[in-house]
């Protein structure tokens, strides 16, 4: 990409110097069409004088004389000739009829002697017959010359330097941005050699936020999400390994017992064969739910804003049926709208895990429901009457596979609940007490 780039700019710059090449063209013959229009009007001007000093046949010599006189102050050197080509008068004769004075000050301007080239014939008329021609050659005259000239270099310098300046910007322009964006490209580059290495640690930093700083956030995102899959897989395949060890020992050794005739109530060890696949089937259907819940790590948040009261009501609406079945009340308090913009997917899976373990170990009373905002942010509350949940098993009850003396499940549910509060940037705290139930309360940050 850096030699792409740094070509393109190569081809910029010698569009550049292109367009002023011919812009150096362009100027210079536009001034020179300016210089020769400007020495026909002079001409033309001239020999409509001279033509007026002509009239009946004869020449006035006064106006042909004036009229030299100003064709020598706009720089020519003319001659004027009759029918027969005989000359009539010249600038040289007019000139030396002029006052010593005059003759300074005219001097000074033109110089009769300067006159190169040849002299450049145009017919004289009046009254729409030819009378005679004028023979005109141009004057040197040193200041207006010298303007000319200084012109010419002074727009060919400027081009030059403007050529320069656009050819270094541009080149400088074509190293800065090459190094400029390959840069951030070459550090994803190396972040991904070292995840294809293992390492899934590495992470793309110093990008903007442009189209190169999304993909780099992209990346980390992904990286972030393969790394949490990694610990995942890691702690599930050793937590599951421990689980089946217990249930396939105590199966082995009733089988072996039965086998061996030490137990002869085979009826009894067929029984605690049964208890232990059913441990091992609610093992499995936990691992389906902690499967389906990583599949909800790993994707992205789906923002939406929701109204948390209404929220609460509508979830809660869905849960009564299960408390009514317990003979519990489930109610929500009444709040004023609270808009919240949140993964709604995933908060639903958070309270559902929640209620339902609310349900599952309370056996009288209620179960509220509750919002509102603090200084963390949003929070929700779920609060029942159960059993409660002793204080030195309160931190317990978020690890994987941990299971209280009173618990029939795997230990996966409120796991589950802190891992994906965690990933929607929020946060969850119990507060319980044995025999006085427990409350849990959620909080999440403001996405707004």
């Amino acid at each position: 990409m850096r030699n792409k780039l740094f070509l393109a700019f190569l081809a910029v710059i010698l569009l550049v110097l292109l367009s002023h090449l011919i812009y150096e063209q362009l100027i210079t013959r536009d001034f020179e069409d300016y210089v020769n229009g400007t020495k026909i009007d002079k001409l033309y001007w001239v020999l409509a004088s001279v033509e007026g000093s002509y009239a009946d046949g004869t020449w006035d010599y006064t106006t042909l004389h004036d009229a030299l006189h100003w064709a020598v102050m706009l720089g020519f050197d003319v001659r004027i000739l009759d029918m027969g080509g005989k000359e009539v008068t010249n600038a040289a004769a007019v000139m030396s009829m002029l006052s010593p004075s005059m003759k300074r000050r005219m001097s000074s301007i033109v110089d009769l002697s300067s006159a190169t080239g040849q002299f450049e014939e145009y017919p004289l008329y009046e009254g729409g017959k030819e009378i005679g021609s004028l023979l005109a050659r141009r004057l040197s005259r040193p200041e207006t010359d010298k303007k000319e000239v200084l012109f010419r270099e002074r727009g060919k310098y400027f081009l030059i330097v403007s050529s320069v300046i656009a050819g270094g910007g541009a080149l400088l322009l074509a190293l800065f941005f090459a190094l400029f964006l390959s840069r951030p490209l070459r550090k994803m580059k190396d972040a991904v050699e070292a995840m294809a290495k293992g390492d899934l640690t590495v992470r793309v930093s110093g990008t903007e936020g442009d189209e190169i700083g999304r993909l780099a956030e992209s990346f980390n995102y992904m990286a972030e999400a393969l790394q949490r899959e990694d610990s995942l897989r890691r702690r599930l395949t050793s937590n599951i390994a421990h689980e089946l060890r217990t249930p396939l020992a105590v199966m082995k050794a009733h089988t072996e017992a039965m086998i061996d005739g030490v137990v002869s109530d085979h009826a009894q060890g067929l029984e605690n064969i049964r208890l232990e696949v059913e441990k091992l089937i609610r093992l499995v259907e936990g691992i389906e739910d902690i499967t389906k819940a990583e599949a909800s790590f790993f994707a992205r948040l789906d923002y939406a804003g929701i109204d948390l009261p209404e929220f609460l009501s509508r979830l809660a609406s869905t849960m009564v049926p299960l408390a009514a079945e317990k003979g519990l009340e489930m109610s929500t308090m009444e709040r004023e709208h609270l808009r919240v913009v949140t993964d709604p997917e995933k908060l639903e899976r958070v309270l559902q895990n929640i209620l339902s373990n609310a349900i599952k170990y309370t056996e009288t009373g209620w179960i509220k429901l509750d919002c509102g905002r603090d200084k963390k942010g949003f929070f929700i509350e779920i609060r029942d009457s159960g059993m409660g949940i002793p204080d030195h098993t309160k931190e317990l009850v978020f690890k994987r596979f941990y299971r209280g003396d009173t618990s029939t499940g795997i230990g996966l549910g409120l796991a589950i609940v802190k891992e994906l509060l965690e990933v929607m940037g929020g946060s969850i705290q119990v507060d319980s007490a044995e025999g006085k139930g427990t409350t849990f309360r959620i909080w999440l940050p403001d996405n707004r």
